[in-house]
């Protein structure tokens, strides 16, 4: 009698499993479900969004950066930085590329003296968990309107002190000149400044259209040395 109850309670608990086997199944395909979408929701993703942006103006011909990287992305949004002296023999010129479809890149490039000479082109690794790094601080910049830059204040060269009413001129030799450029499709914008940081310290006029170049050049290459 006990052997006949044994065994029914061995077949109860067979049979149980097989008919919840397939509700574990439905049930776990639908926690993925829920997990997949909630991954996919914007609060949970990186803002991947190229930023509304005021060009200084277009090129007359076509991107040749676009060329230069192989890009199948011809509106990408590129961020290039360089910085140019008497004293550097080879420029060399970092870039950061944005592109549509979510991903970024790094280039860099050294551009020979030289007659005839061609750009050396280096594809720098960004770690894909590092994309939304690049793209929080373009979100950033364009919320705090940090690409809002007078170009024509960035070279002034002179300080006026309003007490004794006169201008002081600041003459700077060999030095270095700051540049970043931004570039989308045929679209551009160039800002260049001379010692910046010079002009900053001594409050010369047009010190905080300086600063905000440096405070941007700054946070991207923050970005390339965390790589």
């Amino acid at each position: 009698m006990k052997t006949r109850k044994a065994a029914n309670k061995r077949w109860f608990v067979i049979r149980f499993c097989i008919l919840i086997k397939p509700i574990h199944k439905v049930l776990y395909q639908s926690a993925l479900a829920f997990l997949l979408a909630i991954v996919s929701l914007p609060a949970f993703s990186q803002t991947d969004t190229i930023p509304q942006f005021n060009w200084m103006g277009e090129m007359n011909g076509e991107n040749l950066y676009t060329k230069l990287f192989k890009l199948k992305d011809h509106n990408s949004f590129i961020v290039k930085i360089s910085y140019a002296s008497f004293w550097i023999k080879d420029r060399t010129a970092e870039f950061i590329v944005y592109q549509n479809n979510g991903k970024v890149k790094r280039f860099s490039v050294l551009y020979p003296r030289g007659h005839n000479a061609k750009p050396i082109v280096n594809r720098k690794k960004i770690k894909k968990k590092d994309y939304a790094y690049y793209w929080k601080y373009l979100e950033e910049c364009s919320l705090n309107n940090a690409f809002d830059i007078d170009a024509s204040l960035l070279n002034l060269k002179f300080k006026k002190e309003e007490k004794e009413g006169a201008t002081i001129t600041t003459v700077i030799k060999d030095g270095t000149t700051y540049h970043l450029q931004f570039v989308q499709g045929v679209n551009y914008s160039n800002y260049r400044s001379y010692e910046p940081e010079i002009y900053i310290k001594k409050r010369s006029s047009g010190w905080e259209e300086r600063q905000k170049l440096v405070d941007l050049i700054t946070g991207f290459e923050k970005l390339m040395t965390e790589d």
